[in-house]
């Protein structure tokens, strides 16, 4: 994997967005941020909902140790395709699955078990689908969920806190990115 190429891509995408009038983000900050998070955990199978642009799973990709895997599903085919461009550009097409679905039904059908979940959709649909991203974790599996101060997030922040297979912290850096670890 060629990291000089990848992150050649992340700062490209991060000048159009700065230039305003782009598909948003979770930025450089909370990108090194999941970049660290995926070195420590060294996951070999990655689900991300939420593809976006790529820009996040770029960030995830290049932390990734050889023979790990990223699934990403956005419901919206024209960032999925954009994506799909940017993992390309970056070399790490092999690495990513890119899946045009609504996360809550593509958890419904895909039984298989994670080492890491990055949660990035809807913030409306959180705490709707926090069970099944629960049940697709490995024991010392972790939950990363972006945005996660924002206002409408309380009752999933009270939840991931509180929750008895969990052991969670929210990092208070921007809008708020959430670390949640699945108990063995």
């Amino acid at each position: 994997m060629n990291v000089k190429r990848i992150n050649s891509v992340l700062r490209e995408i991060e000048r159009r967005v700065s230039s305003g009038g782009y598909f948003p983000i979770i930025g450089p900050v909370k990108g090194e941020l999941l970049y660290v998070f995926t070195l420590l955990a060294q996951p070999l199978r990655v689900l991300e909902l939420g593809t976006g642009i790529g820009y996040s799973g770029l960030q995830i990709a290049r932390a990734l140790k050889p023979g790990a895997r990223i699934v990403t599903v956005d419901a919206d085919k024209e960032n999925a395709d954009e994506a799909q461009a940017n993992f390309r550009r970056a070399g790490v097409e092999e690495l990513v699955t890119v899946i045009v679905d609504e996360a809550g039904r593509h958890l419904q059908i895909d039984n298989s078990l994670y080492d890491m979940i990055f949660m990035d959709i809807e913030k409306s649909r959180y705490l709707d689908l926090l069970e099944d991203c629960i049940s697709r974790l490995r024991p010392n599996g972790i939950l990363v969920a972006d945005n996660v101060l924002w206002p409408e997030l309380r009752r999933f922040r009270q939840t991931i806190m509180t929750h008895p297979q969990l052991t969670s912290s929210i990092i208070r850096i921007e809008d708020g990115v959430s670390l949640s670890v699945k108990k063995a």
